[in-house]
Formats: structure tokens, C-alpha cells, sequence
């Protein structure tokens, strides 16, 4: 996402023209500075809900939106409307029963809502050390906050005795707005608590050093000169509301601009103060500031050694990780024509099986534009749901069937998706397919043979329990007169009125020359003679070939399967047929083991 430019449109002429306004109101006396404040500060509150809406619709584009911050940040700024409205009551009705420090309690609340909403939103997770180390912090920083408002309370129900002024109060509530402005120039994403505490330590600090030097060298400084405090908070505001606006996009990546070896600068006021009064009574505290300031300088000084170090071999990284991919760009370089030009369909699909590739092959099968898959055609969907089920044959829409082969792509360990090709197996299956059918099936008459009898006689033994041999008699004339084209007629035209007229489909076969066998199903040894006759009867039907009418009949001999295995029932159902041959033939003989 490209980045705008709020910052720049809005900021420098708000500070341009607040800083004329509020230098009229001090120089001509004629323009009250109340009334310039209280314009201003409805402006650029308006101007802040203007800003926080612009960036909650902004939030709304990106994939992973953060937008509970400009919510807190809204919240912040109803607690400051409220009380800017105090304070225009108080001012244009002097009278009216509303306390004086209502409108600072409620800003000071603002001020401490939007720290919250910027702290929540660069949290991010943390090791258990720096778990440690930010309790640590944020222990200190609640002690601050909480002296600051024990001054605060001290002040409402003793106002008497002075303890703090109240302008303290105002300058820190202000120097909170400031550091509103910088913060993101401190925090960084490790030690976000860390720093900020140390920011308000030297802020505390800065807040004392200005606090000595009014009481000493200004001793007239009132509440008057601090009517454009809150202003200056607004800016402050609107400058860092500006700049969050400005780097919306996806991450979390921050931007340095003010190093912190800077914040030492904040102590520098109290410091001279103390150097100059040179007052015996503080000089502990002068000593103690002079090594903070001297023990800070080092620590940024080495922190930014460490940096330099840290940047350098950022440097190495990067030159290496920039190698490495000119490495990779030139293997993929050589790996695309073997993808593109592979025979097969090929495609490469990610770790959650989304297709990202297509090879030329792929591309003319499911009609793709390109390599690169933007958008699945329906027929290509199909395809997807299939290798979902981890099936390894697929079928398209034209019954082409293809073997699904895949191969895992892995990198140092971690599955970064698969390729799939799709291998055409559509004629290699049909030569199956045929093979397996004349493996099984009579040449001649496209029956079963005997290799399909001794498979169907183990798997329908329950379904059929008999066996029927068949042998014509007269087939040998009827070859020796009419030519053996005679024989093959009839071999074929016996086979088809077996078929017609047997109990189940897929139970006849040809065992060689004139011999036929049967499974067949029957209740008892008189429902089975009876079949077995219907088949005499359709078989001693005239064969009409080429005008002429050619005669055969057959003797049948039958044997209950049992547990009997194929050889076994086979010879038995020829003794009986033979016996049928030795006698008048035309008939149907039953095995009995005592015959």
C-alpha cells in the first residue's frame, strides 16, 4: 500500500496558523487569549475526530486491520470535548457551579486514554525476560503517574498548602502531550516499556529543572501564561494521529528518526539550574544528575556501537540473502522450460493444495491463459476436489483417465507444496482392458472361457450350485459337409441361445470345440431337469446358413457342486454326460456316485 502524505498536507499549516493566532493574542491586547484558545482548541478537536475517522475507514483496506486503537483514541478525545465544554461554561458564565480542576482532570484522563491507545497498539509478544523488564518499567512509570496524581488530589482537598503548583500539573499534563509526538522516535519493538519509562524519568526530570528556574527567575508566572498549553497538546496529538495515518499498511515496522542518546537533553535545564545557584544543600542531587547524564551518553554511545555492528552485519545478510536469490532466480530459470515443455499436465500447488502454476500441457487442457493461475475455470475444479480426496486416478469430463502423481517439494525440512502431474493412462487401461477381456473370453463366440470358469466357479459357488457340461452331437457333419465357416456359425449361434436362455447372466463358457459348460441355480433335481431340457429344446432349433438348415442337438450331464473343486466336478459331469453319449443322446443326464 502506497503511503500518503497527511502529515505534510495538514500539520505544518495547523502550526502555522495556531502559532499566528495565539502570537496576536498575546501581542494585541484588544483579542482576548481566552477566546483564541478556546476557538483553536474546538478546531482542532474537530480536526483530531476528522484525522481518527479518516484513519479508521483507511484500517478498513488492509488484510489484517488494527482498528480498536483509533476507537480508544476517540474515546480519549470525547474526554477532552467534555471538558474544553467545561471550560467554555466557566468562561462564559463565571458562576456556574463546575469545579476549576474538572476540565484538567478530565484532559489529563485524555492524555492518559491515548497513551494506552498507542501502547496497545505496538504490543506484540514478549520472552519472559522482557516480561521481567517491562513490570520493572511499568512499575515506575505507574509510580509516576501515581505521584503526579497524589499531587493532584493533594491539591483539590488542600489547596492551602502548596504542596505542588498548580501549574506542575498543566506542564506535566503538557510534556505528556509532547512525548504523544515523539514517542514513536523512542519506543522501538523490543523494549517499548523500557524506553518509555526512561523517557518519563528524564521528562519528570525536565518537568522539575523548568518548575526551579520559573520559581527563580520567574517569579510572576501564572496561570495566564499557560492559556495555550493545551493547544500545543492538540498538536501534538494531531501530529502523531497524522503520522499513524500515514504509515498504515500491513506489519508493524517502526521508523527512528531522533536517536535516544537526545533524551539526556531533557535533564540539561535543572542541571545548569543546579550548576549555577550551586546551593550546598543539592549538591547530591547535582552529582547524581551529572551521572545519569554521563551514564546515559555511554549507554547510547555503546548502544549505538552495537547498531553499527548490528547494520553491518545486516549488510552481510542481506548481500548474502541477495546471492542467494540470484542462485535461486537462475535455477528456476532452467527449471521453467522443463515445467512448461513437460508432456504431461503438470501443475505446482502450495501447502494448501491452491493451484498457483500451470504447465503449456495443463494450460491446454483446462483452457488457462497463462502459467500463472489467477482465476480456477469449473472444469479445472473438478480436478482440485479430486486431489483433495488424495485419490490417484482422476477422470475428466471427455472419460480421459490419468494417473495423479505427486511430488513433494521440501526445503531445509519444511513442505513448501507439491507438484502434480497428470499422466494420460486412458490407452494403457483400454490395452488392459482388452487383454484382460480376451484373457477370459472365447475368441470365437465372446463367451467365458475356462480360465473365466475357474474364476467365477470359487466366487459364485453360493449363487450357482451346479455344473452342466454340454456336447453336440452332429457338430462333426455339419463340419465335415459345410466347411468349418458352418461349424463357427453354429458354435456362435449355440452360444448365443445359451446365454438367452440361462438363469444368469455371465454363466456360459466354451471349453474347446463343441464343448460348453454352465453354471446353473436350481431348487431341487426336477427344476434343474427341466432347464436343462429347455436348453435340448432351443438347441435342437434348425441353424439356417447361406439357405441352409443345419441340425444339432446335445447331450447335457450335470453334477452338484458341493464343496467339489472345478476338476473335480468337471470330470463327474462328463461321466454323466458320456453316458447320455453311449445311449440315445439328445438328454440329460444327473451324476450319482453310485452309477
Amino acid at each position: 500500500m502506497a503511503k500518503s502524505n497527511f502529515f505534510i498536507r495538514w500539520f505544518p499549516a495547523m502550526l502555522v496558523i495556531s502559532f499566528i493566532l495565539m502570537i496576536l493574542a498575546v501581542l494585541a491586547p484588544s483579542v482576548s487569549s481566552r477566546i483564541v484558545e478556546q476557538i483553536l482548541q474546538y478546531i482542532s478537536l474537530g480536526l483530531i475526530a476528522h484525522f481518527i475517522l479518516t484513519a479508521y475507514r483507511k484500517e478498513k483496506s488492509l488484510v489484517v486491520p488494527r482498528r480498536k486503537f483509533w476507537l480508544i483514541a476517540l474515546g480519549s478525545l470525547v474526554l477532552s470535548c467534555i471538558g474544553s465544554i467545561f471550560e467554555t461554561l466557566r468562561f462564559l458564565q463565571p458562576d456556574i457551579p463546575i469545579p476549576t480542576v474538572s476540565s484538567l482532570i478530565l484532559f489529563s484522563l485524555s492524555h492518559y486514554v491515548f497513551l494506552y491507545a498507542i501502547f496497545y497498539r505496538i504490543i506484540t509478544k514478549r520472552t519472559l525476560g522482557q516480561h521481567v523488564l517491562a513490570l520493572v518499567d511499568a512499575t515506575i512509570i505507574v509510580v509516576f503517574i501515581g505521584l503526579v496524581a497524589f499531587h493532584v488530589l493533594n491539591e483539590l482537598t488542600n489547596p492551602g498548602l502548596q504542596t505542588v503548583p498548580f501549574a506542575i500539573i498543566v506542564i506535566t499534563n503538557t510534556s505528556l502531550g509532547l512525548f504523544v509526538f515523539f514517542y514513536f522516535v523512542f519506543i522501538q519493538e523490543m523494549h517499548w516499556v523500557s524506553r518509555m519509562a526512561l523517557l518519563l524519568l528524564f521528562l519528570s526530570i525536565f518537568i522539575r529543572g523548568i518548575y526551579e528556574i520559573s520559581s527563580v527567575y520567574f517569579p510572576d508566572f501564572s496561570m495566564s501564561h499557560l492559556t495555550f498549553l493545551p493547544i500545543l497538546i492538540r498538536l501534538a496529538q494531531s501530529a502523531a494521529i497524522l503520522w499513524h495515518i500515514d504509515h498504515i499498511e500491513e506489519g508493524t515496522a517502526r521508523t527512528t528518526v531522533i536517536p535516544r542518546s537526545w533524551l539526556p537533553l531533557l535533564a540539561v535545564p535543572l542541571f545548569i539550574h543546579y550548576m549555577v545557584e550551586q546551593e550546598g544543600g543539592k549538591l547530591d542531587i547535582f552529582i547524581i544528575l551529572f551521572l545519569l547524564i554521563i551514564r546515559q551518553i555511554l549507554i547510547a554511545r555503546q548502544h549505538g556501537l552495537i547498531v553499527q555492528q548490528l547494520h553491518a552485519r545486516n549488510a552481510q545478510l542481506a548481500s548474502r540473502i541477495e546471492h542467494r536469490k540470484q542462485q535461486i532466480q537462475e535455477s528456476e530459470q532452467q527449471v521453467i522450460p522443463l515445467f512448461l515443455g513437460h508432456p504431461d499436465p503438470m501443475f505446482r500447488l502450495d501447502q494448501s493444495g491452491t493451484a498457483l502454476y500451470a504447465n503449456l500441457a495443463a494450460q491446454r487442457l483446462f483452457h488457462l491463459p497463462d502459467m500463472t493461475i489467477e482465476h480456477i475455470p469449473r472444469t479445472m475444479r473438478h480436478m482440485l476436489r479430486t486431489l483433495e480426496t488424495d485419490a490417484r486416478e482422476y477422470e475428466d469430463e471427455q472419460q480421459r483417465q490419468y494417473e495423479i502423481i505427486d511430488i513433494p517439494i521440501h526445503i531445509a525440512s519444511h513442505s513448501m507444496g507439491r507438484f502434480t502431474i497428470l499422466h494420460d493412462v486412458t490407452e494403457r487401461k483400454a490395452r488392459q482392458q482388452r487383454i484382460e477381456y480376451h484373457a477370459y473370453h472365447d475368441a470365437l463366440t465372446s463367451i467365458g472361457n475356462r480360465r473365466s470358469l475357474e474364476r467365477d466357479f470359487t466366487n459364485r459357488l453360493h449363487e450357482m450350485n451346479y455344473l452342466a457340461l454340454i456336447d453336440l452331437d452332429g457338430f462333426k457333419q455339419v463340419n465335415d459337409m459345410y466347411g468349418h465357416e458352418a461349424g463357427d456359425y453354429v458354435l456362435i449361434e449355440v452360444a448365443k441361445r445359451l446365454e438367452e436362455y440361462s438363469n444368469a447372466p455371465g454363466s456360459v463358457y466354451r471349453l474347446g470345440g463343441d464343448e460348453f459348460a454352465i453354471l446353473l441355480a436350481a431348487d431341487d433335481e426336477l427344476s434343474l431337469r427341466r432347464i436343462c431340457k429347455s436348453f435340448l429344446q432351443h438347441l435342437r432349433r434348425p441353424y439356417v446358413y447361406k439357405g441352409q438348415s443345419l441340425l444339432v442337438s446335445a447331450s447335457i450331464g450335470v453334477t452338484a457342486r458341493d464343496q467339489s473343486d472345478l476338476e473335480t466336478c468337471l470330470k463327474q459331469a462328463d461321466l454323466a454326460m458320456y453316458r447320455i453319449k453311449h445311449r440315445d443322446k439328445n438328454d440329460v443326464a444327473l451324476y450319482r456316485s453310485d452309477v
